[in-house]
């Protein structure tokens, strides 16, 4: 009988976690090595959870999107009864303010090579799916597919999950180099660190928890903005989460929030209905967000032409971990158990860009 490849999984944010998942799945034998206590401080425990594929046709090739969906599918496979605290999937919702109205059409313009799953919605159909915003706004763009995972949850499910497959997580740092005189595979999975990967840069994103029992949403919600994209997202017992990706630094990893964009996010919430000017701050927190120039991720093999050994580094998700993670673990597991590259391995070669996404829709 053939001994089960070794893996280990250096990082336990979503994306480590949903590739030894998944390698677990595929029969191997996983460990993960975590530095800090379970679930890490990092950009993983403090994002939104935001499964929006559509949301990124803006920026995004559409060959992304199209793996963004794969993404929703995954999760929904595999919360199972855990589904109903963990997922919410009742779709997106965008809006803007008068004076930024131009954008949410211009975003509008962009959605129909994407999907015919959206629409436009004003008047009593605004209303009807979030009444305490149509108070406010007139017209909103509505896109039902799209989905969001409550970070924590999803995070403590697959480390269950893991444990339950004979997988562990080991708090303790961990050198590729020595990790490689033990393991079969290492899977190098730590996010942004100074001197890995000079293509990689870091982008600082940051959270807001308000707690504004006044309010209700039943699906998040993303402002049209001039400068960077805002969303609210709800959360169990009155506690709405705030954020935006936009701050180009990395260097202070400090967890902290710059007082101009705590003063930007919380405006932005008393523009979306005046009951948070009495909402309660729980939480402001930051974290890093690993990036390449283009913003998508990228799986890196270094398996010296033989697939039964090797390094491996998946990195870059910036803000679409939730969404991407599943389809990079897919690849990354495929690869280690039969060394091929599966039908989604190209997306994440560092050599994808616009120019070929058009060639390839």
């Amino acid at each position: 009988m053939k001994a089960k490849k070794t893996v280990a999984v250096i990082g336990a944010g979503i994306v480590g976690l949903n590739t030894a998942y998944k390698s677990a799945r595929e029969g191997m034998d996983v460990t993960i090595f975590e530095m800090q206590d379970f679930p890490p401080a990092n950009a993983s425990a403090i994002a939104g959870g935001m499964l929006a594929p559509f949301s990124e046709i803006e920026v995004m090739p559409l060959k992304f999107v199209q793996a963004g969906l794969k993404g929703i599918s995954f999760w929904k496979e595999n919360l199972g009864s855990e589904q109903g605290k963990a997922m919410q999937n009742t779709g997106s919702l965008f809006i803007a303010h008068p004076e930024d109205k131009h954008m949410l059409e211009r975003f509008a313009q962009h959605m129909p090579a994407a999907s015919d799953d959206w629409q436009w919605v004003e008047g009593e159909a605004l209303a009807e799916i979030e009444p305490m915003v149509a108070g406010r706004f007139t017209r909103g763009l509505y896109i039902p597919s799209e989905a969001n995972v409550h970070p924590l949850v999803v995070m403590d499910i697959l480390a269950k999950k893991l444990k339950d497959m004979g997988a562990n997580i080991i708090q303790k740092e961990a050198d590729p180099k020595e990790l490689e005189k033990d393991f079969d595979w290492v899977i190098d999975c730590r996010g942004w660190v100074d001197g890995i990967d000079d293509d990689l840069r870091g982008v600082k994103g940051e959270i807001i928890l308000l707690e504004n029992k006044e309010f209700k949403l039943s699906r998040p919600v993303r402002m049209m903005h001039p400068r960077y994209p805002l969303y609210i997202i709800p959360r169990p017992n009155n506690v709405f989460a705030v954020g935006a990706s936009a701050i180009e630094n990395a260097d202070e990893d400090d967890g902290l929030v710059f007082l101009r964009s705590a003063m930007e996010l919380m405006s932005a919430a008393y523009s979306l209905h005046p009951s948070f000017g009495d909402a309660k701050v729980l939480d402001m927190s930051s974290a890093i967000r690993p990036s390449y120039m283009d913003n998508l991720p990228r799986i890196n093999i270094n398996d010296n032409g033989e697939a039964e050994r090797g390094y491996i580094r998946c990195n870059g998700t910036f803000r679409h971990g939730y969404m991407l993670s599943p389809v990079m673990a897919g690849c990354v597991s495929h690869y280690i158990a039969t060394g091929e590259q599966n039908e989604d391995f190209s997306l994440f070669s560092g050599q994808y860009n616009f120019h070929i996404a058009d060639e390839a829709a």
